[in-house]
């Protein structure tokens, strides 16, 4: 699909923001400092506005400050520290690699556009652990189901005529064969 805008799904990134939160939060726990228990969450939470409004250069340094913050000194030896830390440098590593996918996802949204694909992946997970279950009269298993896959994006994709004719030169559809059905 050539037209096709690629983006990085918002709900894969919120929930690694989440894992992330979720480790800054046990940060310090038993210490009085209310800094060190909030600083964390605050940066993280700024990240992911900063993201959500197409800011991923921003998003991307405030998480490295915030990843730098955890060698200081007072942070370091914190119970906790070690996990937060390595869940904000891997929020950080996944969030780089996908940067070029990255967009502005609060325009989207305003927009109607989509931000996530959970739909579409909940839609192949039903089909699929549909024909893939024992008691299914028509089963698919690992070894065939790849190609009836391929079939059945062929004919949503309407390109199975196409391949058909560049195996076949003579293939005709039957929408080609009897016109007069396309008028009636």
């Amino acid at each position: 699909m050539p037209d096709a805008t690629l983006f990085l799904d918002w709900f894969h990134i919120a929930m690694r923001f989440e894992h992330a939160l979720q480790a800054a939060r046990g940060l310090g726990a038993g210490t009085s400092s209310g800094y060190l228990r909030g600083h964390p969450i605050r940066e993280l939470e700024s990240s992911k506005w900063r993201l959500w409004h197409g800011r991923s250069s921003a998003c991307l340094g405030r998480l490295a400050r915030l990843s730098h913050w955890f060698d200081a000194g007072h942070v370091r030896d914190v119970k906790g520290a070690v996990a937060a830390r390595r869940h904000i440098n891997d929020l950080i590593e996944y969030l780089d690699a996908n940067r070029l996918a990255l967009v502005n996802y609060g325009r989207r949204r305003h927009d109607q556009l989509p931000i996530s694909t959970a739909f579409v992946e909940s839609a192949v997970n039903e089909i699929l652990s549909k024909r893939m279950i024992k008691k299914q009269q028509m089963r698919w298993n690992r070894w065939t189901v790849q190609a009836f896959l391929d079939v059945r994006v062929a004919v949503l994709n309407k390109t199975l005529a196409g391949s058909f004719r560049r195996l076949y030169p003579d293939f005709r559809s039957d929408n080609e064969s009897y016109p007069e059905r396309l008028a009636a």
